[in-house]
């Protein structure tokens, strides 16, 4: 939930997590279908956002946390596309203020930038003098990126298409899970197009039964690009190893395209010892929940 303050609102943007996730055909344009169960972790970034102060009308973002320097360097963040491609949808609303507190790693298939972009569009939809209809906001997450429109519902999704099909999951699968990711970004393209690189034929489109309820059931229908990955970046095979040899460590998978990766545990303190574990050999890990 947001939290106002007396310098602006505070906006959660919770890392995401594909449980599982496969790839079902490829469209005629190129992109791959999917089928994947996203959750959202208690981690993520957070940001503020409060009316720009001046007379010079724009929007500005400013950067903090430990991956800021990661995107300090981008032409344009994600965040300021959202509001300029809301009031190019039709929104109304004055400059904006943005600070990113930035904690997610950048490029390791949690969805950071994704859900900060979710989060920027739902403080519009809420404080616009004109909101926009509710399928262009839609369109424009997913103009945004493809896993946008799952970050922007918030909530345990069935994810399938190119990510734009979303049916939230009767019974949302929770549990502890420790996240760490190997000293290295991954880009999303480079990641499917490895993937393209090392199938001969992707198959016709498929439809896959239901996904359970148990997250570990979930994970047992692996990751698809997990091998694409491992090509790229050798180093998600050694992680994997560390985190499965974790005491109480119930199933071990990859994050959307990597790098990141993320092991099941029966409850936070053996999550805390996994991740404290890691740590002290220098591995960025979390423990968190879902």
């Amino acid at each position: 939930m947001p939290v106002a303050t007396g310098e602006g609102e505070r906006l959660a943007a919770p890392a995401k997590l594909n449980l599982c996730l496969q790839i079902t055909g490829r469209r005629a344009d190129g992109y791959h279908l999917l089928d994947s169960v996203v959750v959202f972790t208690d981690f993520g970034d957070s940001l503020t956002v409060r009316p720009a102060g001046g007379d010079n009308g724009t929007d500005s973002l400013y950067i903090t946390g430990p991956f800021a320097a990661a995107i300090a360097q981008e032409p344009e963040n994600i965040c300021l596309r959202a509001i300029r491609g809301y009031r190019d949808a039709g929104g109304v609303i004055g400059p904006l203020s943005v600070t990113l507190d930035k904690h997610v790693p950048v490029g390791a298939g949690l969805g950071g930038g994704s859900s900060n972009a979710a989060a920027i569009l739902r403080y519009l939809d809420r404080q616009a003098a004109t909101r926009i209809h509710p399928d262009a906001l839609g369109a424009l997450a997913l103009d945004l990126g493809a896993d946008v429109p799952v970050c922007l519902a918030g909530t345990a999704q069935h994810m399938t298409g190119i990510g734009e099909q979303l049916r939230p999951l009767d019974s949302a699968p929770h549990g502890h899970v420790v996240l760490a990711r190997p000293d290295a970004s991954l880009s999303t393209i480079a990641v499917f197009r490895a993937f393209a690189g090392m199938q001969h034929d992707v198959g016709a489109p498929c439809e896959l039964p239901p996904p359970p309820a148990d997250p570990k059931q979930i994970m047992q229908r692996g990751n698809d690009l997990a091998a694409a990955a491992l090509h790229l970046c050798p180093d998600i095979g050694g992680l994997m190893d560390q985190l499965a040899a974790c005491r109480g460590a119930g199933g071990v998978q990859m994050s959307g395209s990597g790098s990141a990766c993320f092991a099941l545990f029966p409850d936070a303190q053996l999550a805390s010892a996994a991740a404290a574990r890691l740590a002290r050999k220098g591995q960025w890990a979390v423990a968190t929940a879902f």
